[in-house]
């Protein structure tokens, strides 16, 4: 299709494939549709909406979680687009440093090469290459997907621009006292060797061993105290025995001196409300060094500390079993305890163990020195804007967790022990001082010397990632500013998943306040779950998460998209089965063949293109020059729509917006006006009436492309360039979004329903009495006052073919023999019978019918006479037979009077 001239119509079958190639977002991108100016905001005095995209991971590929989250930002920016803002989507893509080392320490494994032999240089040279080969995927998927970002702003977390940012943010922090080295407990990945986030540890249900062991009571010969512990290695680096000061059973054994089985070390017994009377036997062993609640217990009671476990896993201890796998060594402690007869019993234990999320081992607690921010002191006001409304989320239940996890912040450990990532900006000298600086040239000066080492360490992801809102608007250091800041921040959306509300979301508010003063963003609207049909979050493990690229190629991009937010409701889990897009491909299927229709009868009322364009470019639906009822309904409905979807996009109820489209559309507009409008211009000799007609239905069907596109974007593209000729580079993304006008908004059409509420109850009468859909019946209709008769008069040929009757209309008439009524806002139908069905076949129909349901009522009417079920039974159990009984008596009431029709 040339996109200066459009032919009259589509093409008679709608191939997704073909569509989707012809707008992919390269071409839109060629057209420079998506790009932003701070100009045009600075300048021009246009309205900035900025979304802020998640930076999915390099190493990553499309899932069906990106695509409902990059679905609904693109939602927003496209609506933002076409109502006349300066819309602007900032894409990128994250160095993700765990991942990303350990993809690329795999590949060189199996050249039978390791990061050290290669050395710390020639290894970030193997991880650059990899990711210009590779590094793209996700992003190429994305744009498969149709979304709409300036791909000119796309920003790599390692990037100089970035990296310069991490620098000053970091020594800026640190100069301000909110940074330090410090000793701590911390999530440790003995395989990768390094730190770990708690969000880069999964929790998995494990079945252990949770093993009693006796430990001897060191001045009272012949006692012990009892012991639960599911990990005995670290028994050999215990430092004393915690019970509660509240426990009876161990008051008097506070302050006793216990020894420690295979080490022989006496410890005290002390007292420490952290201990739970109610687990194992209420009396806890000790261990800083291995787990972080009893590392603060030793702090507090100025206990020493004893590490035994070391970096690789592997035990360090001085008895015997140093050098063995940590599992291993429980298993040999634990035989080594039986045999001394300090093992008392052992029981299954199955609980929650933290996981490295990528080398999928146990994560082991590790006493280690690292880098930290102190949080304290950025959260408060973080909390702040939140409480205040300063920052909006969509669902509001977000707030509590968001506000629980900031009331109890702890510090936040930001060094990895990694070679890929940003290289913590610290120096030492000879004397181990450190001195932090944004370059190694500034560090020589503040130390007065060359002779530095730079800190190994790299910092986390997400201390990249908490700067994100300032990054990719080009902020550099904490006083840089530059137009696009000035124009587009804060941002307005931010869409992500409510599990890094904290490690993300809450970090990037703390990131704004502190460098920039202001909040990074206004609005955040947190994501469903997505979960397979039995209600289980999708895994790959599990082997129910569908491909979205294969999904594509059966259904269609605009499929997916229209079905995943169909789908969603805000706040709600979703439960996605691939099947459902047919629903989105149905529905696709219904706009294409609906379009066919409209330009059809474009064709047949207008000789031309040329013409039809004339006539168009002035049409303003009149209310006045309407000819059926069906006009003046679907314009009122029409624009009642457009109130509802504007109201929902201003309520973040993306979900309603795709509903309200959807009914509208397929009810109003396919399965009523556009089938009035065939039967209507089928017999009219009035071409005037014919083309406004036409012309209403164009208008209406261009108002839902354009309310459409931010969801399905391919389709409505390709329609919209076939209604009339578009200059070359124009595309429905950058029209404007049609707005709900006062005047329908008011109207009253309740007595214009009338024809379409007629028909639906003569169709529901015919199939009462299962009048063949061949046979044309007699229906009289008894209008309730003359105007209702001069409306349905003039409909009366709509009427008779949607329900093939023959229609007669009048003021008064005695109901017919053998008829079936109904009355419709006054209005009194009678269907004649006689002639069209077979009396004795339906009223043997209506009696076994009766007979059923009087049967069924008659048991529901003795349940509820029995006093033991009405006084036992739950109050809402008793109110829902009761409804059942009434809505049973009502059926044997229709169906009598219906037996009654066909009496005699």
């Amino acid at each position: 299709m040339s996109e200066e001239s459009a032919p009259f119509n589509l093409e008679k079958t709608y191939h997704h494939q073909e569509v989707e190639d012809r707008w992919r977002s390269a071409h839109w991108e060629a057209l420079g549709s998506f790009h932003a100016e701070s100009g045009r905001v600075l300048a021009e005095g246009k309205t900035p909406y900025t979304v802020l995209m998640p930076p999915p991971n390099v190493t990553g590929s499309l899932t069906l979680g990106h695509v409902l989250n990059h679905t609904l930002q693109d939602i927003f920016i496209r609506y933002s687009r076409m109502t006349g803002k300066e819309a602007l989507w900032l894409p990128g893509t994250d160095h993700a440093g765990i991942a990303t080392q350990t993809v690329v320490e795999k590949k060189l494994r199996k050249e039978g090469i390791s990061r050290h032999d290669l050395g710390r240089k020639a290894f970030l040279d193997h991880v650059w290459r990899w990711r210009e080969e590779y590094g793209g995927l996700i992003l190429r998927q994305l744009r498969r997907l149709g979304i709409s970002c300036d791909w000119r702003r796309n920003l790599f977390t390692m990037d100089d621009r970035a990296s310069e940012a991490v620098i000053n943010a970091f020594t800026a922090l640190y100069r301000d006292g909110l940074i330090y080295r410090g000793t701590r407990i911390i999530n440790w990945c003995p395989v990768s060797q390094t730190a770990l986030s708690d969000e880069e540890v999964i929790m998995k249900p494990r079945r252990d061993k949770l093993v009693y062991i006796r430990y001897a009571l060191a001045k009272r010969p012949g006692e012990y105290i009892t012991i639960a512990t599911v990990r005995p290695e670290t028994i050999l680096a215990d430092v004393a025995i915690a019970v509660n000061p509240t426990d009876p059973r161990y008051r008097d054994l506070v302050g006793e001196l216990a020894v420690v089985p295979v080490a022989g070390r006496h410890i005290p017994v002390i007292a420490d409300d952290y201990v739970d009377i109610e687990f194992g036997t209420g009396a806890l062993k000790i261990t800083p060094a291995h787990d972080p609640n009893d590392y603060e217990v030793a702090r507090r009671h100025n206990l020493p500390v004893i590490s035994v476990v070391g970096k690789d896993g592997r035990m360090t201890d001085q008895y015997g079993y140093a050098g063995m796998d940590r599992f291993d060594a429980r298993e040999k402690i634990l035989s080594d305890l039986e045999e001394r007869g300090d093992l008392e019993r052992v029981e299954e234990y199955e609980h929650n163990v933290g996981y490295s999320e990528r080398a999928d081992v146990v994560v082991e607690p590790y006493l280690s020195e690292q880098w930290f921010v102190r949080m304290k002191p950025l959260s408060e006001r973080a909390l702040q804007v939140v409480n205040d409304g300063e920052i909006r989320f969509h669902p509001p239940h977000w707030i509590n967790t968001y506000r629980h996890w900031m009331e109890n912040i702890q510090d936040w450990c930001i060094s990895r022990q990694l070679w890929w990532g940003h290289r913590i900006p610290a120096w030492y000298d000879s004397d181990g001082r450190v001195w932090v600086a944004s370059s190694y040239e500034e560090a020589c000066h503040l130390a007065g010397t060359d002779k530095l080492v730079q800190d190994d360490d790299v910092l986390d992801t997400w201390f990249s990632s908490w700067l994100w809102p300032l990054t990719t608007l080009g902020w550099t250091g904490t006083h840089s500013d530059n137009d696009d800041l000035r124009a587009f921040y804060p941002t307005d959306t931010l869409v992500t998943g409510p599990d890094i509300i904290f490690f993300w979301v809450a970090r990037m508010i703390m990131a704004g306040l502190y460098f920039k003063d202001a909040v990074p963003f206004r609005d955040v609207y947190f994501t469903s779950i997505i979960r397979d049909m039995k209600g289980r979050k999708l895994s790959k493990s599990l082997g129910n998460s569908p491909d979205p690229l294969k999904v594509i190629d059966t259904y269609g991009t605009d499929a997916l998209r229209f079905t995943i937010i169909y789908i969603a409701p805000l706040g709600q889990d979703v439960l996605f089965g691939e099947e459902k897009c047919e629903l989105g491909r149905n529905f696709a299927t219904k706009l294409w063949n609906a379009s066919r229709l409209v330009f059809m009868q474009r064709e047949k009322w207008f000789g031309s293109l040329d013409e039809f364009e004339s006539a168009y470019s002035g049409f303003s639906p009149d209310r006045t020059t309407f000819a059926f009822a069906e006009e003046h309904v679907l314009t009122a409905r029409y624009h009642s729509m457009l109130d509802r979807y504007h109201t929902a996009f201003g309520q973040f109820r993306v979900n309603d917006i795709v509903r309200n489209v959807y009914e509208f559309f397929r009810g109003d507009f396919c399965d009523w006006y556009l089938e009035a409008l065939k039967i209507y211009l089928s017999g009219i000799s009035d071409a005037d009436a014919a083309r406004k007609a036409v012309l209403l239905s164009v208008h209406v069907l261009e108002g839902t492309l354009k309310i459409l596109h931010p969801v399905m974007p391919f389709i409505t593209d390709e329609i919209w360039h076939y209604i009339i000729k578009r200059p070359h580079g124009r595309s429905v993304a950058l029209s404007s979004m049609p707005e709900a006008e006062k005047e329908w908004l008011g109207m009253d059409v309740s007595l214009l329903s009338h024809p379409r509420a007629i028909i639906s109850e003569v169709r529901s009468l015919r199939s009462l009495f299962a009048v063949p859909s061949t046979s044309t019946a007699p229906l009289i209709i008894r209008a309730a006052d003359a105007a209702a008769a001069d409306l349905l008069a003039a409909d009366s040929n709509i009427i008779a073919a949607m329900t093939k009757c023959d229609v007669q209309i009048t003021a008064s008439a005695e109901k017919p023999r053998h008829a079936a009524a109904s009355v419709v806002e006054g209005n009194e139908l009678f269907v004649q019978l006689e002639g069209l069905i077979s009396f004795e076949k339906e009223r043997a129909r209506l009696q076994k019918e009766i007979s059923n349901i009087a049967s069924y009522a008659a048991s529901l009417k003795k349940k509820l006479e029995n006093s033991s079920f009405t006084a036992n039974a739950p109050k809402d159990v008793v109110e829902r037979e009761r409804d059942k009984l009434s809505e049973a008596e009502r059926n044997l009431e229709k169906l009598g009077n219906n037996l009654d029709v066909l009496a005699g």
